[in-house]
């Protein structure tokens, strides 16, 4: 990767957020977006409908599945967003934590919690970056 378009790294560290448009290819996306169909086809141990009984579309989300599925795998040891997490935090290495899935489909009534994400990390400290990746329009 060539690096970060100016202002990035300034945004992100002024705000704790930056877009990041156009990072991941769309080669990349459909990969990523094959992965997806495959675990709502088999879920992994880990999980979990959050979607209300009633609820006519589905709120899924699975955790954590980068080492099994291959897809994942080769976007995470391959792909661009190391880099970009390394030029963010001002960091020479970076470790990837964990993935996580999210798929709400259209018409799901089950309203997303609120929540703040640091709860859910076994992690403390400036240098941490979460990217997310929507994998519709």
């Amino acid at each position: 990767m060539a690096g970060l378009p100016p202002g990035v790294v300034e945004r992100f560290r002024r705000d704790g957020a930056a877009p990041l448009r156009g990072i991941v290819s769309p080669s990349d996306i459909e990969a990523l977006r094959a992965g997806v169909d495959l675990l709502l086809a088999k879920p992994s141990p880990r999980a979990k409908d959050a979607s209300a009984a009633n609820d006519p579309g589905q709120f899924f989300e699975d955790f954590c599945n980068w080492r099994d599925e291959p897809r994942f795998l080769r976007f995470v040891e391959g792909g661009p967003l190391a880099a970009a997490a390394a030029e963010l935090m001002g960091a020479r290495a970076v470790r990837f934590y964990h993935d996580h899935v999210l798929v709400k489909q259209g018409g799901a009534r089950t309203p997303t919690p609120w929540h703040q994400d640091q709860p859910y990390y076994n992690i403390d400290g400036r240098q941490t970056v979460s990217f997310w990746i929507p994998l519709d329009q």
